[in-house]
């Protein structure tokens, strides 16, 4: 099991990015509080203090200010802001450091993902090609309708994941999202099915945390948000009535079939994670998610024989023809793209 860095911290500085941090929650709030009670304090003759032609210190501000507010207004303002202020830290979430390593439980996962990532369509990252700039990070939102881990139901678990240098054998993860409704099981039994791709290795997970993520999927178009972090909005369909490009072999983690979607918005912008980033009318996929255990213990996964010599290798195409995959037409997926667009 992974166990936290002890270097643990909750997410609580006051970036400007993090509105719904309760660091700027508390200050935003106990200083409009602070004006309002100063208007209330009146002089004898009506003026408010604020407003006072005579200078007084600080402290004797102050003293006056305490004195003459109600009280009941001091426990309005904390029966407001303490929740808002306990909402605002589950939000965030506290930021944790895991290095996981599989145990070599059974587990299996049905849903569906799409990511977003700087490449060209096609992306050679997933034809065993070096990503199309030097860089890839991609960002994977997946849906777990059904599935497990040992015993842990992950039925119903949102993810986002972002990965660094290049999503294919990158062992170090620079961020991964849960959503708030995740349990600390959940969370714990995902990172092992995570490691269980990497046979034998530790997989670090320097930033880890619970967030609010935003889902809304219609009509094949997927708008994935984090407030305030991340925007990603794609589209199987390419503004069309249905998609117009086919299932092809790709090299991913939770499916040997791709399907290249339109990019339409991809932004992230993270300061404490080190993500800012806009990648927006670059690449995207879709797939179907549906692998177990068994699949990477009998290596029937595309990702294992990844070797980045540009293109699909031997071991790929014997396992590309036995499973009776369509091999992707690299420069067709291209042309199609830059029409569709």
């Amino acid at each position: 099991m992974g166990v936290p860095n002890q270097n643990s911290r909750p997410l609580a500085s006051c970036g400007w990015r993090g509105y719904a941090n309760p660091c700027w929650i508390l200050i935003i709030s106990w200083g409009a509080a602070a004006i309002r009670l100063a208007i209330s304090v009146r002089k004898q003759d009506g003026a408010p203090i604020l407003w006072r032609r005579s200078i007084i210190s600080l402290p004797e501000a102050l003293r006056r200010l305490f004195r003459k507010a109600n009280v009941a207004t001091y426990l309005v303002i904390l029966a407001v802001v303490t929740p808002i202020t306990v909402w605002g830290q589950t939000l965030a979430g506290p930021v944790r450091h895991y290095a996981v390593r599989s145990d070599g439980s059974a587990w299996q996962l049905k849903g569906e993902g799409v990511v977003c990532c700087p490449c060209t369509v096609p992306c050679p990252c997933r034809t065993n090609g070096p990503p199309t700039f030097g860089h890839c990070e991609a960002t994977l939102y997946m849906q777990i309708r059904e599935g497990h881990y040992s015993q842990v139901d992950l039925g119903g678990v949102r993810v986002v994941n972002t990965s660094g240098a290049c999503g294919m054998s990158y062992q170090r993860l620079s961020a991964l999202y849960f959503d708030t409704t995740v349990t600390a099981e959940q969370q714990r039994a995902f990172m092992q099915v995570f490691a269980s791709f990497f046979s034998g290795e530790t997989v670090e997970f320097p930033y880890t945390r619970s967030a609010d993520i935003s889902a809304e999927v219609h009509d094949g178009r997927f708008h994935i948000s984090i407030p305030g972090i991340l925007d990603m909005i794609v589209d199987r369909n390419w503004g069309q009535l249905s998609p117009p490009m086919h299932m092809v072999a790709g090299s991913d983690h939770f499916s040997n079939e791709l399907q290249y979607i339109e990019n339409l918005r991809y932004w992230m912008h993270d300061d404490d994670a080190k993500l800012d980033f806009d990648y927006s009318r670059r690449q995207a996929n879709y797939r179907v998610i549906d692998v177990g255990a068994e699949q990477y213990r009998t290596k029937s996964m595309l990702i294992q024989y990844i070797d980045g010599k540009g293109e699909f290798n031997a071991e790929q195409l014997r396992l590309i023809k036995k499973q009776h995959l369509v091999p992707p037409d690299l420069g067709m997926i291209g042309r199609r793209a830059r029409e569709l667009r």
